[in-house]
């Protein structure tokens, strides 16, 4: 489904991304995790066409992204994206927010777009809250609602910029539970994030990045219980808060 081959981005003398390559299978949960300016966010937003890449090539779905062509329209209806911050449009009720997509975009007529806009509030347990506005609304709800928008467009491939960093803890939970149904029901998704047991639970694998490189992957218990990479061991143990159990090296 996505195809990230040797993709380099730099921001001014700044290189984020060093020669980043990585495969993503339809159906797979992959989650980035990794120190603050590892590149994480920088490759969800280059794989979206939000962010212009200097060299390599990504591939969403056998079309390359590239934000000059017009083919990137097409990529972007079909990669659903969440961010930290929740985007809503303030002046729009719940149900406005989750319309507004498939009918300025798609084309789609209104009470159809209305119809599926109800059914995902309901997917996502904010059903009674249609008619609300976002300042109505708590934080949870706000990024619920948000994930109802990106699903409104039928993506094929969800990305998803650590979802409940803005969260107060309490409400975390309820984002993730969203998110877990997305998994359980085939979704492709990319999540970066710091919510290990989500990663544990969820996760097909996950990807360690440092100063803009995959320094290791691999299946979730082995990552996140086993890593052998340094790094990832001293993140891994400040984050968990915990001793991890850690493989000597082969002589």
């Amino acid at each position: 489904m996505i195809e990230v081959h040797d993709v380099v981005k730099s921001f001014g003398q700044t290189q984020v991304l060093k020669s980043m390559s990585f495969s993503v299978a339809k159906g797979e949960v992959v989650c980035l995790i990794g120190p603050s300016g590892s590149g994480k966010s920088t490759m969800l937003r280059c794989i979206n066409g939000l962010e212009h890449y200097d060299s390599g090539s990504i591939m969403v779905d056998g079309l390359k992204v590239d934000p000059a062509k017009p083919t990137i329209r097409t990529i972007r209806a079909q990669v659903g994206m969440v961010f930290q911050r929740f985007n809503l449009f303030p002046h729009m009720t719940a149900l406005e927010n989750v319309v507004a997509a498939p009918t300025l975009v798609r084309g789609i007529d209104r009470a159809t777009a209305e119809r599926s806009a109800r059914e995902l509030l309901a997917r996502v347990g904010l059903d009674q809250k249609a008619n609300n506005y976002p300042s109505q609304l708590s934080g949870g709800q706000q990024q619920r609602v948000a994930i109802a928008r990106s699903l409104a467009m039928n993506p094929k491939v969800m990305l998803f910029d650590e979802p409940t960093s803005a969260l107060d803890p309490e409400l975390v939970g309820d984002v993730l539970n969203v998110m877990k149904a997305l998994a359980r029901q085939g979704m492709t998704m990319i999540v970066v994030t710091h919510e290990m047991e989500f990663a544990a639970e969820v996760g097909t694998r996950v990807l360690f990045l440092d100063q803009g490189k995959i320094v290791e992957q691999g299946p979730p218990g082995e990552i996140l219980r086993c890593p052998k990479n340094p790094r990832a061991q001293d993140f891994l143990q400040r984050i968990l808060h915990k001793e991890l159990f850690v493989r000597e090296p082969v002589a």
